[in-house]
C-alpha cells in the first residue's frame, strides 16, 4: 500500500538524476522494511525469514509494473540491477521481521511483569 503508489510516481514523473529520486527510493525502502514488519507480526515463528520473503515478493510486484511501464514508454531496462534490489528489498524485509520479533518479545515481557 506504501510502495505501489511511491514507485509508480517515481516511475512517470520523477527522472533518475535527481535529488527527489534518491528520496522516492528511501520511501521505498522503508515500505519494503514495512512489509518485512507485517510479515514478522504474522509469523511470530519465523519473523526474519517471512519479513525477507514479504520484502522480496512486495519488489517483484512492483518491479513488474515497473518493468511494464518502462517498456511502454520505450525507455532502456537495465536487468543487472533487478537481482541487486532484490536482495536489498529482501535485507530490507529482515530489517522489519527483525523489529516486529524485537517489538513482540519486548511487548510479550510487559505482559509477564
Amino acid at each position: 500500500m506504501i510502495v505501489a503508489p511511491v514507485a509508480l510516481l517515481s516511475a512517470l514523473f520523477i527522472d533518475a538524476n535527481t535529488f527527489w529520486a534518491f528520496v522516492f527510493f528511501l520511501v521505498t525502502l522503508v515500505g519494503f522494511s514495512i512489509s518485512g514488519f507485517g510479515a514478522g507480526r504474522i509469523r511470530r515463528d519465523t519473523p526474519m525469514m517471512h519479513g525477507s520473503l514479504a520484502g522480496i515478493a512486495t519488489y517483484v510486484i512492483i518491479q513488474l509494473f515497473g518493468t511494464l511501464s518502462r517498456l511502454v514508454r520505450g525507455a532502456d531496462i537495465n536487468l543487472a540491477s533487478y537481482p541487486v534490489l532484490a536482495i536489498l528489498a529482501g535485507t530490507c524485509g529482515v530489517g522489519g521481521g527483525l523489529l516486529a520479533d524485537w517489538y513482540q518479545r519486548k511487548s510479550f515481557r510487559a505482559d509477564e511483569v
